[in-house]
């Protein structure tokens, strides 16, 4: 055997093993699920499932949320877009067989349901308190099973909504009034003791706090806007006395040149 030939060869089994060691394409989940959601909002959202039989010729679909008096719809469709099957569950946990001999090759999963009250979750301002808005797990034969996606958002009230905003503006206040060259030790207190009655979810008294952590450093940062104006200006009337000395100087050094003269 050539050495050329050899060279073709081992080429056609690098090549052979990098496809090998390509993984097949697995099943994915995508959708918008939101940022944020209010307490007792009833929401809805699609998401698509692609790709379902790319790993497994069946399995089963389980899907949980945290929202309540859930629905889910699942619908399936082939190649051509037309619908296969449709199947109305309820629930926080729901379960659907993917068959490939189906001929699904895509499916669309809709999830509605009503945000639960407060009481649900523990308030916690950073990072912020987050409930499942929708988990989809691929259980395999033989009882194994693979999180596909895990979505989660942010619920809130509209008391606990203006508490964190208050807090947010205070934030940016304070990094303001540092950025000014400014002592904000007392309003990062204020804004500590904001947080923490949010997360204790006594929203009343974490936007008083806000509020004053804000006015503390507002107050801060023009004291120290008032203290550069006023060493700038004086540094203004230094030169310019120096200036008028100088001069002063001058016209006296000239006057006595010319009575010299």
């Amino acid at each position: 055997m050539n050495l050329n030939r050899c060279s073709k060869l081992a080429v056609a089994l690098v090549v052979l093993l990098a496809v090998a060691a390509v993984p097949a394409a697995a099943v994915s989940i995508s959708g918008d699920a939101p940022g944020s959601v209010q307490a007792g909002a009833q929401q809805e959202t699609t998401f698509t499932v692609a790709d379902p039989f790319e790993s497994y010729e069946e399995w089963t679909l389980q899907a949980e949320t945290d929202l309540t008096d859930v629905t889910w719809q699942i619908v399936t469709f082939d190649n051509a877009g037309n619908q296969i099957d449709e199947a109305t569950l309820t629930g926080q946990s729901v379960s659907y067989d993917f068959a490939a001999s189906s001929g699904a090759v895509r499916a669309e999963v809709t999830i509605v349901g009503t945000v639960p009250s407060s009481n649900a979750w523990s308030w916690s301002y950073d990072p912020a308190q987050t409930i499942t808005y929708a988990e989809f797990v691929q259980a395999q034969p033989g009882g194994a099973s693979n999180t596909l996606e895990t979505y989660s958002t942010r619920p809130y009230t509209t008391a606990s909504q203006d508490a964190r905003t208050a807090i947010s503006d205070a934030e940016a206040a304070i990094q303001q009034a540092e950025n000014a060259g400014a002592s904000v030790g007392g309003a990062k207190s204020d804004l500590q003791d904001a947080i923490e009655f949010y997360n204790g979810g006594n929203f009343e008294q974490a936007v008083s706090n806000a509020e004053q952590a804000e006015s503390a450093a507002n107050s801060a940062a023009s004291s120290a806007e008032r203290t550069d104006l006023i060493i700038m200006v004086g540094a203004a009337l230094v030169v310019l006395l120096l200036l008028a000395g100088g001069v002063y100087w001058y016209l006296q050094q000239r006057d006595s040149y010319d009575k010299l003269g």
